[in-house]
């Protein structure tokens, strides 16, 4: 993997600038050129260091869990993450079987990563346990799913009544001879297993203290709007230019 180079914002300004002045030419004074060279040499001092671009794709590729590239950006740029890489595997894992439904595995996951997370974190602790009735319900598996309901949710329930709205919802599902076909039936697809995959990941990244979201992306966005504002400005003076050239 080639070294990650420097990242200048006003990369895109110069050529910007370059076909404003191209376009002054057409009759405009040095005076209207000059208008634009203190936001232009503004924009090329705004650098990111290559250790600072380094960090945010590293923290980048942590969040994303991309270990294998972690690892080879880690040698190619000695950038060293932040947390230890087998985590990074293990919160992996811990997500592709929750997409799978295997809720207590992802359990079992979890504890050995941290033996403490789900006491840590008792609203990951019900979300688990519902969404594991939910996987039971879906399996058609009616009976097991109220024993389970009685003996895991129950005790949730009396604890706190948001807690008891939920598990209420869920039982509903129970009530249709199609649960799929309930007001509640989106519970039983696989987008509900992705929110709570996504869920619990938030949750272990905050619990190692990383970036829920990732700052590069963040900043990719907000070059590319200032690269388009400048060229919006840099047009239109250049047609107040030629209008004044015109009327002269």
């Amino acid at each position: 993997m080639r070294s990650f180079r420097d990242i200048t914002l006003g990369s895109s300004s110069h050529r910007l600038g370059a076909a404003a002045a191209s376009d002054a030419g057409f009759g405009g004074a040095p005076a209207n050129e000059k208008r634009f060279d203190k936001k232009r040499s503004a924009r090329r001092r705004m650098r990111i260091s290559k250790e600072s671009m380094n960090r945010l794709v590293m923290d980048y590729l942590v969040g994303k869990g991309y270990r294998d590239v972690a690892e080879a950006f880690w040698r190619d740029s000695a950038t060293k993450p932040h947390v230890d890489l087998q985590s990074v595997q293990e919160r992996m894992c811990v997500q592709q079987l929750l997409l799978k439904g295997q809720i207590q595995k992802a359990r079992g996951k979890l504890a050995s990563m941290d033996p403490e997370f789900l006491e840590k974190n008792s609203g990951m602790d019900f979300l688990l346990a519902k969404q594991e009735l939910i996987e039971l319900i879906k399996a058609h598996n009616i009976e097991e799913a109220l024993q389970f309901a009685i003996k895991n949710l129950a005790p949730f329930g009396q604890k706190s009544p948001q807690f008891l709205h939920e598990i209420e919802r869920t039982m509903s599902v129970i009530a249709f001879k199609n649960p799929s076909e309930s007001p509640l039936g989106h519970l039983l697809e696989q987008a509900q297993r992705r929110r709570v995959a996504d869920e619990v990941n938030s949750a272990i990244l905050r619990s190692q203290k990383q970036e829920l979201e990732p700052m590069l992306p963040s900043m990719v966005q907000q070059f590319h709007y200032m690269e388009d504002q400048l060229q919006a400005k840099l047009n239109r003076r250049s047609q107040g230019i030629r209008v004044e050239d015109s009327a002269r």
